[in-house]
């Protein structure tokens, strides 16, 4: 079972919305997850303020706008809403009942429960559901990047022959991992769980919720280094992860980065590793980059190998995918099956998307996240494709780099030059230090444009399309952090050269 994303965020959770997390309904049900009063008390520690004591409820609400008949609406609080407000239009939609952290000024018509804190009894909410169900096999990722990947490649492949629960994009953190666990019920064999963070501890909170079988960390990685003072802070966070599981489970460690092995070895859990290195259980030999159509490489497991044609682009992709068989390795899949789910997975929305606009240009959109380290990945991919043609690099700014931002942008501007792009257009707080990074690596000056705005950027990259500056069989690589939305350049783009909208 899948949830599905909407669009509204708030300042403290990115699955916030009007008194709702950002899933499409703000709702956790399936057909035998109905909750009575006394189990959600027992799961809370809650306190049982008025209404019947015989109150049962179809499932778990943060919506007030999707709240249906019999739901327990669940007021969250955040920085910029506060859900009580929303308790009686919930009501008033049907909800069975009210969960809130302070009494409303007018007791609702349904049973009422206080809790201290209901992001946590929401959380707590999705650790009862989660012990309840001792057959069910949890895999957790967590990484800087490539987890959402990784995530959806596990469920490709185990999906096959096991009744899966998912999440779908990047629901990690402490509103959107419990909505997408308490789905979960006594026919799902697996569930595959993606786990971000913005700040210390959320990793150690999301582990206690989901209890993982199996965790992976599958990198780490400059991202997020406004919140924890550094690469080292971002390590001790992931590591919450394999610091947080039961001593029987499995933790599945990426062997190419330092930084997750030595976490690992802190730990004294069973233990499967992937990567390129030859040491690694599951790793990769003759890797084939095939264009358009995706990589291919040769997959070993211990002694056992067999070639995968895996479609989706760039050599970080195929550690995603080592990432994946290991997980799916250590939860008792053989190398044929995960052979034949990799290669039935195909990439989604906004992840290296390759299209040609109606003038032949080919556009690259990845343009769902940025980090330094997924825009060199990119850049890379990018410029290997686009051999004996010319390369633009439309780029807005990586956020969330804290005091690294400046250096990493101008870092960035010297590959764009290094990896043989001919144009860069960079827009964002921080396109002056992309632009003098390039510069300074010799991109002359009249190919590189700096913008404010990004009206302003396709105005201009409309004018250099219309000078014949590039155009049909060159590339354009359009990239940026999820908050510059830079995938807007594109359908704009699509529209001015006489291509469909949609």
């Amino acid at each position: 079972m899948e949830l599905i994303d909407l669009g509204g965020r708030v300042k403290d959770h990115p699955h916030m919305g009007r008194g709702a997390s950002d899933l499409a309904s703000g709702h956790a049900v399936t057909a035998d997850t109905a909750w009575s009063l006394s189990q959600v008390l027992l799961a809370t520690g809650g306190r049982f303020i008025s209404g019947s004591p015989r109150a049962r409820f179809r499932a778990i609400s943060t919506d007030s706008r999707t709240i249906e008949a019999g739901d327990l609406f669940v007021a969250l609080n955040g920085e910029n809403h506060d859900g009580l407000a929303y308790v009686h239009e919930a009501v008033r939609k049907g909800a069975a009942g009210v969960m809130v952290a302070q009494l409303p000024a007018a007791s609702p018509s349904v049973p009422l429960i206080l809790v201290a804190d209901t992001m946590k009894a929401l959380g707590d909410l999705a650790a009862y559901r989660r012990a309840q169900l001792a057959n069910l096999t949890v895999l957790a990722i967590t990484g800087s990047s490539g987890k959402t990947t990784v995530k959806e490649m596990v469920a490709a492949i185990l999906g096959r022959h096991k009744k899966i629960l998912k999440t779908k994009g990047n629901f990690n953190n402490l509103v959107g991992l419990p909505l997408s666990l308490l789905p979960a019920n006594r026919q799902h064999q697996v569930a595959v769980l993606e786990m971000g963070m913005n700040r210390p501890g959320e990793i150690a909170r999301l582990a206690e919720i989901a209890d993982p079988d199996i965790a992976c960390i599958n990198n780490i990685q400059e991202a997020h280094l406004a919140g924890f003072g550094g690469i080292e802070g971002v390590a001790r966070a992931k590591g919450e992860l394999f610091a947080g599981v039961k001593s029987w489970a499995t933790l599945v460690v990426n062997y190419d980065d330092k930084r997750v092995r030595a976490l690992a070895r802190r730990c004294g859990q069973k233990q499967i590793s992937f990567g390129r290195h030859r040491q690694a259980l599951v790793r990769a030999t003759h890797i084939h980059n095939r264009g358009a159509a995706g990589m291919s490489f040769t997959l070993h497991i211990g002694a056992e190998k067999s070639r995968v044609n895996l479609q989706a682009l760039g050599q970080h992709n195929v550690v995603n995918g080592l990432a994946a068989a290991a997980m799916a390795y250590a939860a008792g899949c053989r190398l044929p099956a995960i052979v034949n789910g990799l290669s039935e997975y195909s990439g989604f929305d906004k992840r290296l998307q390759v299209e040609q606009l109606a003038n032949g240009l080919n556009v690259v959109n990845d343009t769902y996240n940025a980090n330094p380290a997924s825009m060199r990945a990119a850049l890379e991919t990018v410029a290997v494709m686009a051999r004996g043609h010319l390369r633009v690099a439309v780029l807005g700014d990586m956020l969330e780099l804290g005091e690294q931002s400046e250096t990493a942008h101008a870092e960035i501007g010297c590959a764009v030059v290094r990896l043989g792009y001919d144009f860069l257009f960079a827009v964002g707080e921080f396109a002056a230090d992309l632009a003098a990074g390039a510069r300074c690596e010799g991109m002359a000056a009249t190919r590189v444009r700096t913008f404010t705005d990004k009206e302003a950027m396709l105005a201009a990259l409309e004018t250099s399309i219309g000078r014949g500056e590039f155009g049909s069989g060159d590339w354009l690589l359009a990239k940026g952090s999820r908050g510059m939305r830079m995938e807007t350049v594109i359908t704009a783009l699509r529209r001015a050269v006489g291509g469909d909208e949609a």
